[in-house]
């Protein structure tokens, strides 16, 4: 920054230098390759989450009557709600699965 209180660069600034060349000029970081993504199944972890929601399920209906009085009784509704989307989420992970993955192929 210029001395003379202006926010104009210098003259000398080398203005003509493309901006590609500008920015190989301040770059402070060498250019670092991209990580490979993980791959992982992604079915079982909508199962294991599907799976919490029907304990969840089970439980809400052991406990009817003391979520009543609690005035909690949609708790039931949330969890076969999350069953429901639980089920649905499973099936599409496992078609993105065998998308993504293909047949195993037995060697």
């Amino acid at each position: 920054m210029p001395t003379d209180g202006t926010s104009q660069p210098p003259a000398s600034s080398g203005s003509s230098a493309s901006p590609r060349e500008a920015y190989q000029r301040v770059k402070r970081t060498p250019e670092l390759p991209a990580p490979e993504a993980v791959k992982m199944r992604m079915a079982p972890i909508a199962a294991i989450g599907t799976l919490l929601w029907a304990v969840a399920l089970v439980l809400t209906q052991i406990f009817r009557t003391e979520l009543a009085d609690a005035g909690r009784e949609w708790w039931g509704a949330c969890a076969l709600t999350g069953v429901i989307i639980g089920l649905l989420g499973t099936a599409g992970m496992a078609v993105a699965d065998k998308r993504h993955f293909g047949k195993k192929q037995d060697d």
